[in-house]
């Protein structure tokens, strides 16, 4: 009451003070009877307790807070890696799974592996037809060698499949005509195949003479090869840098020349490269890389490395 004159003047004034004061203390007291949980210490009242309850002893709670803190910790889950990598992957897994040769005999050679015949190869190849085919191959034949697979589709299907995925190396469609008795199956998988041109096996051969240096790979001209004689600086300003064909944009680096003011642009703004996730951006090519040595399984819907 700081001026009680004022108050003794005005009866309303003092009215409407008196109700905002009493507001004020009942508002305080209600928000500290919840927080301090202030009635059951004045009417000392406890929780009512059930019939044939047991309390813990002390022993038991040390037990139950050591079981506590092995079900609760801050480390990680241990997931099993599997063998195929996921797109989470690190670059360095990533970079070791790429076969490289298997890139550069695309559309180049017949064969994108290495296939060596095994030394048991006749002895496999009858152990699959007497045990795995004995039910659809021709009991009056009595030399395996001479099955003929003209006249029976099925058998030629089945046995070529079986070998196939035995030795993970299949007849090409071009081949599939040649294949007319078990005698000339055998004799392809006789022939080893190599993912190799004949030039980079004379370049990886050991046994070459000291005078003789054979560079497999060529060597271009990149700006971020700073170590190199060059030091990323080119000769020919504002040409150069482009990498013509699918299969050679994965083998060979790229890079966009600098000429004018503008074409700085990546490297000074936000800049997104129009041909940005198209089949010809390094950084899908190098996805891409993934599927050379994987084989889509129908009956389990997914790929898997062969």
């Amino acid at each position: 009451l700081i001026y009680p004159e004022l108050f003794s003047r005005n009866p309303f004034i003092l009215y409407c003070s008196v109700l905002q004061l009493v507001g004020i203390m009942r508002r305080s007291m209600v928000n500290y009877i919840r927080v301090k949980r202030f009635l059951p210490s004045i009417f000392q009242r406890a929780s009512p307790q059930v019939e044939g309850a047991q309390t813990m002893s002390k022993e038991q709670q040390e037990k139950l807070k050591g079981a506590l803190s092995k079900l609760r910790t801050d480390k990680p889950r241990e997931v099993p890696r599997k063998a195929e990598l996921s797109e989470f992957d690190s670059e360095a897994a990533f970079d070791a799974s790429i076969d490289m040769d298997s890139i550069r005999a695309r559309g180049l050679l017949k064969y994108r592996y290495n296939y060596e015949p095994p030394k048991d190869l006749e002895e496999r190849v009858r152990n699959m037809i007497t045990k795995e085919l004995a039910d659809i191959v021709d009991k009056k034949e009595e030399d395996v060698m001479k099955i003929d697979l003209t006249t029976n589709a099925q058998l030629k299907f089945k046995l070529l499949d079986l070998i196939g995925r035995t030795l993970k190396h299949t007849v090409p469609n071009a081949e599939l005509h040649r294949m007319k008795t078990v005698e000339d199956v055998i004799e392809f998988y006789r022939q080893p195949t190599s993912n190799l041109t004949k030039y980079a096996k004379m370049a990886r051969d050991e046994t070459l003479p000291r005078n003789l240096y054979i560079m497999e790979h060529p060597v271009r001209f990149h700006p971020d090869d700073k170590d190199a004689y060059h030091g990323g600086v080119t000769a020919y300003p504002g040409s150069g840098g482009r990498v013509l064909g699918l299969r050679n944009k994965r083998l060979y680096r790229q890079f966009q020349p600098k000429k004018e003011w503008f074409d700085y642009e990546d490297q000074s703004f936000d800049y997104t490269r129009p041909d940005k996730d198209m089949p010809w951006d390094p950084e899908v090519a190098k996805r891409m890389d993934r599927y050379p040595s994987k084989k889509y399984i129908l009956s389990k819907k997914a790929f898997e490395r062969v």
